[in-house]
């Protein structure tokens, strides 16, 4: 059975030993004082939201559309005509912004998404589609962008109800938004099509008339999911890509990093579980036998194992014991370390004395206190 035993009195042990000794302790407090550092970040890009959301996805994309006549009436006695591209699923993403960058400036995850705007209803119309999504973009070198992952749903309010107009700004939360560095955040819907009614999908309101911006679109039924690519080589009059000038996405994404983004992202460790070292010494009581070696148990978390392990007394300064060793990994093994007779003498004369066994393996070192004493 093992037991732990204590260190010898200082007054009852040699003057080299309690010099040794005696550093183990200042040291020990300025660990305990140490402040633990944080790498937690917050920042946030996209549009500032400095004008409102005036442009809509039904009205205001850069396709030519199908245009449908309308007969003379007698307000337009020329008659009139109107511009239809597909309300299928769509991607919106802003490309170029006059303040503030577009892109995400580091890995991590987007925490928070602060969208400007609200979904159109027809006049006599049901009521608009007002599922949305947010996704993570990686761009493309032909300047079109791939779909990694898209957020779970959200309700964009719907306009006029509740005061909700281009100027109301909704904040949403994204489970496990994943983003990163260099990447783009779109707003997505899936185009809310109604024959007669929302030709052109539901006109989502989040677009704001801002020279010098530009935002990428590209619609295309089922074509806006995971693993899709928004190819800009895909084009006609009603869906694919197109670059829409002097228009901004009114979105705004906070960023969280470190603490402050979830360890399921690249870039985040909040909720992480504990990291284990790659080597365990357990406490523990070991004896020397008439050789001078004490085997010490070890349990080894890496493949492959090789590292060296040293038993010493106070602060480490000296060493009683060297061992260099490659254990058998995910296994208990009792690694043999010759002592040195300075040290079998201090444990036959105080019956015992409690050392540090310090195992380094893969750069990282795990010290534990030990017992030692004669079998």
């Amino acid at each position: 059975m093992h037991r732990a035993v204590p260190l010898p009195r200082l007054s009852q042990t040699p003057r080299r030993l309690r010099a040794l000794l005696a550093t183990a302790f200042p040291l020990a407090l300025l660990a305990a004082a140490a402040p633990a550092a944080s790498q937690a970040d917050i920042t946030t890009f996209g549009s500032p939201l400095a004008v409102p959301a005036t442009l809509n996805t039904a009205e205001n994309l850069n396709y030519p559309g199908t245009y449908t006549a309308v007969p003379p009436a007698p307000d337009a006695p020329n008659g009139v005509f109107h511009t239809y591209h597909y309300g299928a699923d769509t991607a919106l993403w802003s490309i170029a912004q006059p303040a503030g960058t577009p892109r995400v400036p580091a890995t991590g995850q987007a925490v928070k998404v602060a969208l400007e705007g609200c979904a159109q209803r027809a006049d006599g119309g049901p009521p608009p589609l007002t599922e949305i999504h947010f996704q993570d973009l990686s761009p493309l070198p032909d300047g079109g962008a791939k779909v990694i992952i898209t957020s779970e749903g959200f309700s964009i309010p719907v306009c006029g109800e509740g005061g909700a107009s281009g100027s109301t700004v909704s904040t949403y939360e994204p489970t496990n938004l994943c983003v990163s560095e260099g990447d783009y955040v779109s707003f997505n819907d899936n185009g809310g099509y109604v024959p007669n009614v929302y030709r052109s999908g539901v006109p989502y309101q989040v677009l704001g008339a801002v020279k010098g911006a530009a935002t990428n679109s590209f619609i295309r039924d089922q074509g806006t999911g995971n693993g899709n690519t928004l190819s800009p080589g895909y084009t006609n009059a009603n869906e694919g890509f197109a670059t829409n000038h002097d228009e901004e996405l009114m979105m705004r994404v906070t960023l969280g990093t470190g603490a402050d983004a979830t360890h399921i992202c690249p870039g985040g460790n909040h909720g992480a579980p504990p990291k284990l070292a790659p080597i365990r010494v357990s406490p523990q009581t070991d004896g020397v036998n008439h050789s001078r070696i004490v085997a010490v148990a070890m349990f080894c978390r890496v493949d492959p194992c090789k590292g060296v392990a040293t038993l010493s007394l106070g602060a480490g300064t000296h060493t009683f014991g060297r061992k260099g060793f490659t254990l058998q990994p995910h296994k208990t093994a009792h690694l043999p370390i010759r002592v040195s007779r300075e040290l079998v003498a201090m444990i036959r004369r105080y019956h015992g004395v409690s050392a540090t066994l310090t195992a380094t393996v893969a750069g990282e070192s795990v010290s534990q206190k030990i017992g030692v004493k004669i079998f």
